[in-house]
């Protein structure tokens, strides 16, 4: 048999190739005291990036996540408001992220018991069993998807941020998820010893979800039932439209007339593995916030579309919901997404360089953040990106983009697109002049007859 240990002759064959290695030492003088984005950065690339775009539908400042994962419902919410500012003639507006974060976390809570209940009394009691490992590990984090924020919207409405401001926890969530995560897992396996014996769920369910509660309100406070909507506009009106509930504050805002309907939305995936073809109808399993909803679904088409289905929203004041590999040829102090930003195979003596879907398969890329595109440019290849980071984030970017630009956003070339976007949402007016491989997958779609691909691939 082979004797593939890791052997000293190896290891003095290496350490020679080392030390006698001009490029490598010039390398490791650079970054013993300097980070290794300072060294690689590729300044011809900064300097090719212009931040202005011809087209531009943002209208206010950034919004703040902190540190939380709630980029997908800051995002979500942030398509919007652009237009409500515009629409009440506001000078800043934005919705109470809290307000659904708290129901977020109530609604995963009682899904993930409900879930683990209904595996353990099929059988499936192994806290190995990969699907177990997934629910227990991840509970009621705080990540999400474009169908987690239209369950909440749609069954808990919105109230601005006035109605329920943010609490230390809501924007600094490990302590939150960590002890909601702990009371979730006693139940879960509580759940599976009266699995195992016969007895009823009913009462530990119930027992969970008052402690879960607990611990969701104790760090987030309650929701309020109603508000008085009042407001004061750019020319110093003010508005009083009186009491009422977070429901009908949504239909006020969000209403169809506004949206189109939050129901009409679709999601829009480049996934260009071959085992998953183009204008097919797909879903993850397991990927919905609320016991009893649909898990989240799909379309998959070539990246082209996806460019020319953002271009045509952004160009009717829409902007887009997308998801993406954040941090991949990214700059955040400058606030530049370039495929070519950093040169490290160059620093390195290395070469990674490797398609979309090797990144995928591999899962050296994924879906790690959501954002919103508020503006491109066509012809210098660029699209301007509304980050919830705050304003200390990108802050280069401003300089760069000249006097009166905001902080907070950025910019990202046709190439960083290309390479690290998976989704956008876009509504489905924009899709009913496609090819007829789009009609047809988007009414497989809508009748739910997707391929199923499980919680741990690449695209959940």
């Amino acid at each position: 048999m082979p004797d593939y240990r890791l052997t000293p002759e190896i290891l003095a064959g290496l350490q020679s190739s080392a030390s006698g290695d001009p490029i490598l030492t010039l390398a490791l003088n650079a970054v013993t005291s300097t980070d290794i984005d300072s060294v690689t950065l590729n300044r011809a690339a900064v300097t090719a990036v212009d931040p202005t775009t011809e087209v531009k539908t943002d209208t206010l400042g950034v919004t703040d996540q902190k540190q939380s994962g709630r980029c997908w419902m800051f995002a979500g919410l942030n398509v919007f408001r652009h237009r409500i500012a515009t629409q009440l003639d506001l000078a800043d507006f934005e919705f109470s992220e809290v307000y659904l974060q708290f129901f977020d976390k109530v609604e995963k809570s009682y899904r993930v018991l409900r879930r683990l209940d209904e595996l353990f009394r099929s059988g499936v009691t192994d806290p190995d069993d990969r699907l177990v490992a997934t629910l227990l590990t991840h509970g009621a984090n705080d990540g999400g998807q474009w169908n987690y924020l239209v369950n909440l919207i749609g069954k808990y409405g919105v109230v601005p941020v006035g109605a329920m401001g943010e609490t230390f926890a809501s924007g600094n969530t490990r302590q939150l998820d960590g002890r909601l995560n702990t009371v979730l897992r006693a139940t879960a396996w509580a759940l599976r010893d009266a699995a195992l014996t016969g007895q009823d769920a009913t009462a530990l369910i119930d027992a969970g979800m008052r402690d879960a509660h607990r611990v969701i309100a104790t760090h987030l406070g309650l929701p309020p039932t109603e508000f008085t909507w009042q407001y004061r506009d750019k020319k110093g009106d003010f508005h009083r439209e009186g009491t009422v509930t977070p429901v009908q504050f949504r239909d006020l805002v969000l209403g169809e007339e506004f949206t189109g309907g939050l129901e009409n939305y679709v999601s829009i995936v480049h996934d260009p593995r071959e085992e998953n073809p183009y204008w097919a109808a797909y879903s993850i399993a397991e990927e919905t916030n609320m016991w009893g909803t649909p898990d989240f679904s799909y379309l998959n088409a070539p990246l082209e579309t996806l460019v020319e289905l953002a271009r045509t929203s952004i160009d009717a004041g829409d902007p887009v919901w997308f998801a993406c590999d954040v941090n991949r040829q990214f700059s955040a102090a400058l606030g530049i997404w370039d495929a070519d930003l950093y040169r490290r195979d160059d620093l390195y003596g290395t070469d990674t360089a490797t398609s979309k879907a090797d990144q995928m398969h591999t899962r050296e890329s994924m879906l790690t953040h959501g954002m919103v595109l508020t503006g491109h440019d066509r012809e210098q290849g660029t699209w301007r990106v509304e980050n919830s980071w705050g304003t200390k984030s990108h802050g280069e970017h401003a300089k760069l983009a000249g006097a009166g630009s905001m902080k907070g956003y950025g910019t990202m070339t046709d190439a960083w697109f290309a390479d690290n976007v998976f989704q956008i949402v876009v509504h489905r007016k924009y899709l009913t002049e496609g090819a007829p491989e789009t009609a047809t997958a988007l009414a497989a779609l809508d009748r739910g007859e997707t391929t199923v691909l499980p919680i741990w691939d690449a695209m959940a």
